[in-house]
C-alpha cells in the first residue's frame, strides 16, 4: 500500500495492547479482566492472512470463506497440543504460542474461564469485547493514527489514548462508554479517517495492485498451490509471495513479477455505486458479465466507503451522542491484464452494465464531487434501519 508499506502487524498488536492498558476504566478491572483484555489486544490480528485483509478477500472470491477473527476464536477454544488446530499451535509462522501454558501459570483454576473471556472479547462479545472489536474501538484507534503517521499526513499521536481514556466503562449490546471529554477527540478522529480513506481507496495504483494480488492468489489457490484456506492462513507476506512465484502457471508468476515492480494493470475509472457492496459471488459473476461487455478479460474489485462512519456513542451521563456520517455507497473498479488502457466509451459502458448488473444507480467517478445519496437510497437506509 502506498506510503504505509513499513506498518507491521506486530508494531499494531503492540499498539492495541498498550491502548487497552490505558482505557479509562482500567482501575476499575480486577487484574485478571486486564490481562484478559491486553491478551486479546495482543492476539486480534494473530490469524490474519497475508496482506491484511487482502488474501482473506481472495479467498471469499474462490467461495472459500474465511473469517480471521473466527479462526482465530475456533484456535483458542480447541484444547488439543501438537496439531495445527491446537491451541498453541501454528499462531505465528508454525511457532507456539504457548497461550494456554501462559493461562494456567497467570490463573491457575480459572485458566479456561480466562480462556474463554479472551475468546469473547475478540468476537467484540462478554463485558471487554466492545473495547476489541465495535463501531469505535482499541484496533480502529491504533490503526489509524498509525496508517496517518506512515503516509506522512500530520497526525496529533496523542489522539488514541485520549480516546482510549475516555473510555469509562463497556455494556453488552451498547459498546463502550465514553466520557464527555472524549467527544471532541472521536470529532478528530473521525475527520482523520475521512483524509486517510480517501487518500488510500481512491489510489489508483493501490486498487491496481490489490486487484493484481487477490487475481494471482485466487489462480494459484485454484490450482492446488496454496492448500485449503485453513491451512493457507498461516503464510507470511513474504511466504504468500514465493509460493506465487514458484506457480506453474505463467501468468501468475508474470503479473507477481509485474506487481514487485509497480508495472501495474491499466484500471477502469473507479466509480461510485449506491447502496452496499455485493457478496463476492456476485462480484465473480460480474467479471464475466463485463469481460464480455468490454471484450477483454476484466477483474472488478468493489471497496464498502470507509471515508466515513455514523456513530451513535453513549456517554457516562446516559445521553446518546450522534457523530459522523453514514456512508455514501461503494467504490467499483475494473482491471484487465490486456495492456490497454481503458477508452472513454469503455469507461461510459462500464458504469451503464454496473448499473444494470447491480441493479443500483451510478453516484458518479471517483475524484469528483462526493456523491450524495438519492431520496430513495436514505428510504432504504431508514426501511432497514441503518438511519
Amino acid at each position: 500500500m502506498p506510503g504505509i508499506a513499513n506498518i507491521s502487524r506486530y508494531e499494531h498488536s503492540i499498539g492495541v495492547a498498550y491502548l487497552a492498558g490505558r482505557i479509562g476504566f482500567s482501575s476499575r478491572l480486577s487484574r485478571p479482566e486486564t490481562l484478559v483484555l491486553q491478551a486479546a489486544a495482543i492476539l486480534h490480528d494473530s490469524a490474519i492472512t497475508a496482506f491484511g485483509h487482502l488474501v482473506e478477500e481472495a479467498f471469499q472470491y474462490a467461495s472459500a470463506p474465511f473469517n480471521h477473527e473466527m479462526k482465530l476464536s475456533m484456535l483458542l477454544q480447541n484444547s488439543r497440543e501438537g496439531e495445527l488446530e491446537g491451541i498453541n499451535m501454528q499462531l505465528y509462522a508454525g511457532r507456539e504460542s504457548g497461550i494456554r501454558k501462559w493461562s494456567e501459570q497467570t490463573f491457575g483454576a480459572e485458566a479456561d474461564k480466562r480462556l474463554e473471556e479472551i475468546v469473547e472479547a475478540l468476537t467484540g462479545k462478554g463485558k471487554l469485547g466492545p473495547c476489541i472489536k465495535g463501531d469505535i474501538d482499541l484496533d480502529n484507534l491504533d490503526n489509524l493514527i498509525r496508517i496517518a503517521f506512515h503516509m506522512g499526513l500530520e497526525v496529533d499521536k496523542s489522539l488514541p489514548i485520549r480516546i482510549a481514556t475516555g473510555i469509562v466503562g463497556t455494556k453488552e449490546g451498547d459498546g463502550v462508554i465514553f466520557s464527555s471529554e472524549a467527544i471532541e477527540p472521536i470529532k478528530k478522529w473521525l475527520e482523520l479517517r475521512q483524509k486517510v480513506y480517501t487518500r488510500l481507496m481512491l489510489s489508483r495504483d493501490d486498487f491496481a495492485g490489490k486487484v493484481m494480488l487477490i487475481y494471482s492468489t485466487i489462480a494459484a489457490f485454484k490450482r492446488g498451490e496454496l492448500g485449503l484456506p485453513n491451512y493457507a492462513w498461516i503464510l507470511t507476506d513474504r511466504d504468500l509471495v514465493q509460493c506465487l512465484l514458484g506457480s506453474k502457471d505463467k501468468d501468475v508468476v508474470h503479473t507477481v513479477r509485474s506487481w514487485q515492480v509497480r508495472d501495474l494493470w491499466p484500471i477502469s475509472d473507479l466509480i461510485w455505486m449506491e447502496g452496499r457492496a455485493p457478496q463476492y459471488a456476485t462480484i465473480n459473476d460480474f467479471n464475466d458479465f463485463v469481460s464480455d461487455a468490454l471484450g477483454r478479460p476484466c477483474f472488478a474489485y468493489c471497496i464498502s466507503d470507509k471515508r466515513t462512519r455514523s456513530l451513535k456513542l453513549r456517554v457516562e451521563s446516559g445521553k446518546m451522542v450522534q457523530l459522523g456520517d453514514p456512508p455514501s455507497g461503494w467504490l467499483l473498479g475494473v482491471a484487465s491484464r490486456i495492456r490497454k488502457d481503458f477508452t472513454i466509451a469503455e469507461n461510459r459502458h462500464l458504469q451503464q452494465v454496473a448499473s444494470e448488473f447491480f441493479n443500483t444507480k451510478c453516484l458518479g467517478k471517483a475524484g469528483e464531487a462526493r456523491p450524495e445519496p438519492s431520496p430513495l437510497f436514505e428510504q432504504r437506509l431508514t426501511t432497514h434501519g441503518r438511519k
